[in-house]
């Protein structure tokens, strides 16, 4: 009864997270420019996209820690028998969490960097 009450938890947590999110520019995707491009367009372009790919280095574990704790704390409340239950769906909760938000950040990183080096960029 009480592995159904978290498993149930972890998805309505999952639903919440993700609920109106649509999946977030891939860091890969083409910038959408507006012409002329500068000279250094595609130069500026390289060097933001490997800073961009630094974004949130370890980010996506941590929350996944901080998501497993919370699920064994809950789970523990419950029973010692679905404590691991429970960190195991907050840790794919919170991994899934911190991945989109990972994402995000990256395509974000990307876009400012391009603008700040004054080129005229969007998403």
């Amino acid at each position: 009864m009480a592995g159904k009450m978290i498993l149930g938890f972890a998805a309505g947590c999952l639903m919440v997270l993700t609920a109106g999110c649509t999946e977030p520019v891939p860091l890969e995707a083409p910038l959408q420019a507006t012409p002329p491009l500068a000279a250094s367009f595609n130069s500026d372009e390289t060097q933001c996209r490997a800073e961009a790919g630094r974004v949130g280095e370890g980010h996506v574990g941590k929350t996944a820690a901080v998501g497993g704790v919370i699920g064994a704390a809950g789970g523990a409340i419950e029973g010692s028998d679905d404590a691991l239950i429970g960190a195991l769906l907050g840790a794919a909760v919170g991994a899934a969490a911190g991945d989109f938000d990972v994402k995000q950040a990256r395509r974000n990183y990307l876009v400012r960097c391009m603008q700040q080096r004054g080129h005229a960029v969007t998403g």
